[in-house]
């Protein structure tokens, strides 16, 4: 009685087994033979640097086959901007070596003419002039400057992506004020060019100039001066920014109204000039004798000088104290 439960049982067994490889084998072939449907689209903006199927034309298969069929290479893409022609049978030829498709697994439909342009992109001239203003504000800060003549070079046609400018600023500005500025282009992190960027830079900074006709050594005050506004790069060195640093000091050479005061022609205003009458002050131990003197050549504060003592008409060495009063040096 069990011996025949389980030959039954086996028997059953083997027809399902059977069955499910029947149900296999009809199915698989039909896997195999699945009909995919390609329409290629007359025109195309395409953005990369290689034309891939998947760009030209909608694909009807499964996303297995669909994603290995987008990804076959028709060649090389135009120049951004630029606009080819595709040949409808090499698309046939290309799909057609795939080892993986069977004959006539493939339904092509696809106009004679097939044109593919480049995506592209400019960069507009305002993001350039935004970019030099940011270096220029970074180098002289809180100046005020103005450009002119600026030109650019090297500006062309440039894939479609983020766009990032690196600028080469080594020689941002020469001592005539010539702007000149180096700017990397990239576009996905590619570098594609250099531009460059010239122009004439004028920077104004406040400087102190002659109120009116001064002459060469007369003692000058801040009332003889006046702040003006001048271009850095038509001053010359050692140009003076503030009025109190020349206050007392002698000029070395006339000077015409609104001209630049520099360092070099200032010089430090004598306290004594020579010929000047004197208070001659001689200190002994508790005894201060004064005399008057006149003095032989110009002085300085906390300079010695030569002095003639009036009464004795004798020369001595004195340190300067003030504008009238000398101490006689032992």
């Amino acid at each position: 009685m069990r011996t025949g439960i389980f030959h039954k049982y086996r028997v059953i067994r083997t027809c399902v087994v059977l069955a499910g490889v029947l149900a296999l084998w009809a199915v698989t072939p039909a896997l195999g033979q699945q009909n995919i449907l390609i329409q290629v689209k007359q025109n195309t903006l395409v953005h990369h640097d290689v034309i891939c199927l998947g760009e030209i034309a909608d694909i009807q298969a499964d996303d297995f086959l669909r994603n290995a069929l987008a990804k076959i290479e028709l060649g090389r893409s135009p120049r951004p901007g630029d606009l080819s022609q595709l040949d409808k049978q090499r698309i046939i030829t290309l799909i057609q070596s795939q080892s993986y498709l069977s004959p006539g697994q493939v339904t092509l439909e696809s106009p004679d003419h097939i044109y593919v342009k480049r995506a592209s992109q400019t960069i507009d001239r305002q993001r350039i002039q935004s970019e030099v203003d940011q270096i220029l504000s970074d180098r002289f800060k809180d100046r005020q400057y103005t450009i002119s003549g600026l030109t650019i070079r090297g500006l062309k046609t440039y894939p479609a992506g983020e766009i990032k400018l690196t600028p080469d600023v080594r020689n941002l500005v020469n001592r005539n004020g010539r702007l000149s500025v180096y700017l990397d282009v990239w576009v996905n992190n590619e570098k594609q060019n250099r531009l460059a960027v010239s122009g004439t830079l004028e920077v104004l900074l406040p400087v102190v100039c002659a109120e009116k006709n001064l002459g060469r050594g007369e003692k000058i005050s801040v009332s003889d001066v006046v702040v003006k506004k001048k271009n850095l790069f038509d001053l010359d060195k050692g140009f003076v920014t503030r009025p109190e640093e020349i206050e007392g000091m002698a000029l070395r050479t006339d000077l015409d109204k609104g001209q630049v005061l520099t360092m070099r022609m200032l010089e430090k205003a004598p306290v004594i000039r020579k010929g000047d009458i004197i208070s001659l002050v001689a200190k002994k131990g508790g005894m201060v004798i004064v005399t008057s003197g006149i003095s032989q050549e110009d002085g300085y504060l906390n300079t010695a000088i030569s002095v003639e003592n009036s009464t004795s008409g004798r020369q001595v060495r004195g340190l300067v104290k003030s504008k009238t009063r000398v101490q006689v040096l032992y």
